[in-house]
């Protein structure tokens, strides 16, 4: 947690194979901002430091987590921020209990259109592909930075993952978040239905999207909008689905943006 103005907190949930601390670039633009407020952030089910469970992985649990995340603390005002497999979390624990969130900033939630089941898919395979350990947190830094999927990516948020998202095990840096476990989350990103129950959500909600994303084009960023109650939507230029660690002050001056319409 970043500590602030004890009344009011910014929830932050992270994606599918990472760790909290990728957030740390927008973090601290936010800090360096004139906004006060708690900032928290966690890691999810089987990532980082929190514990593993047994796969197959239920997403609504992560919604249940959330909501034991925002019970911890007594915020008079909160604030969700997630990303993909985070974004999907806190819209169903708004859904699970509606008022949770004074608004919500969505940026590409998994929450997709039925057909509805655990899939096999390219994110699965490539999961199970994934390389799970390095000689050190350096030969890791420099693994990933030559990896297609993180050449957009701010040089903080991929130092932040090198060093958080793994950990020392048996002379190896092992990756925290399994590549099994992570192939899991993947397989049930299209189970648990919430696309369906996104009407329930009074909150206001800002909807986030790469320009060049491949996982939410426009057409579903405008269909996710038309299913909320009160939202708006924004396609960031440039940017593609890790848009958080892609383009952190951009991000971190448009939730400020919507802070200050919902006041």
């Amino acid at each position: 947690m970043w500590p602030g103005a004890a009344t009011i907190g910014l929830y932050l949930a992270h994606a599918n194979g990472f760790c909290k601390e990728v957030w740390r670039p927008v973090v601290d633009h936010l800090r360096g901002s004139r906004i006060d407020a708690d900032v928290v952030a966690w890691d999810a089910l089987a990532h980082g430091e929190s514990e593993a469970g047994s796969p197959p992985y239920d997403w609504w649990d992560l919604g249940e987590d959330v909501l034991s995340v925002v019970d911890a603390f007594e915020h008079t005002s909160r604030i969700g921020i997630g990303h993909s497999m985070g974004a999907a979390a806190l819209a169903m624990a708004e859904v699970n209990r509606p008022g949770t969130f004074d608004g919500l900033v969505l940026i590409e939630p998994i929450t997709f259109p039925p057909p509805f089941g655990r899939f096999d898919n390219p994110l699965v395979v490539g999961a199970l592909r994934r390389r799970r350990a390095f000689p050190s947190r350096e030969s890791a830094l420099a693994h990933f930075a030559e990896k297609e999927v993180f050449k957009r990516w701010d040089d903080r948020a991929l130092q932040s993952y090198a060093s958080a998202g793994l950990h020392l095990d048996e002379g190896e840096w092992v990756l925290r978040c399994t590549p099994e476990n992570e192939a899991d989350f993947f397989r049930g990103g299209a189970a648990h239905g919430a696309y369906e129950r996104l009407s329930e959500i009074e909150s206001p909600v800002l909807l986030l999207a790469g320009e060049v994303s491949t996982s939410h084009d426009r057409s579903l960023i405008e269909d996710l909008d038309s299913r909320l109650a009160h939202s708006s939507a924004l396609i960031v230029p440039e940017a593609g689905h890790f848009l958080p660690m892609e383009k952190p002050e951009h991000v971190s001056d448009l939730i400020l943006g919507f802070l200050d319409e919902i006041g």
